[in-house]
């Protein structure tokens, strides 16, 4: 049994060819849309960020200054260690590097 056509084939052609051109509309529209916003987005977090860093850099006079900060508390760290070094050395005997007894016999 055959069942009855509501639609011609010509027409039914006409309207899959129209619909499926709708599609094809829609996604190039899509595509590009999507493709322009993430390219915007990608420029806005670039520009932030380099905004950012230019604001945030040091001047010449603040990075002369940490560099003496720096250098002041390397040399400090270096003579606190030379005297614990020297204390730990006069504490010690010349010989064999080993504590001095204290000997009360």
């Amino acid at each position: 049994m055959e069942y009855p056509k509501l639609i011609e084939n010509s027409a039914k052609n006409y309207l899959f060819q129209t619909l499926k051109q709708c599609h094809n509309n829609r996604t190039t529209i899509y595509y590009y849309v999507f493709n322009i916003g993430i390219f915007i987005i990608f420029i806005t977090i670039v520009g932030i960020t380099l905004y950012y860093c230019s604001k945030n850099k040091m001047s010449d006079l603040d990075k002369r200054k940490k560099m003496l900060r720096d250098q002041e508390y390397i040399l400090t760290k270096i003579r606190f260690h030379k005297d614990e070094l020297a204390t730990h050395n006069e504490k010690t005997t010349d010989i064999t590097n080993l504590p001095m007894a204290n000997r009360d016999w």
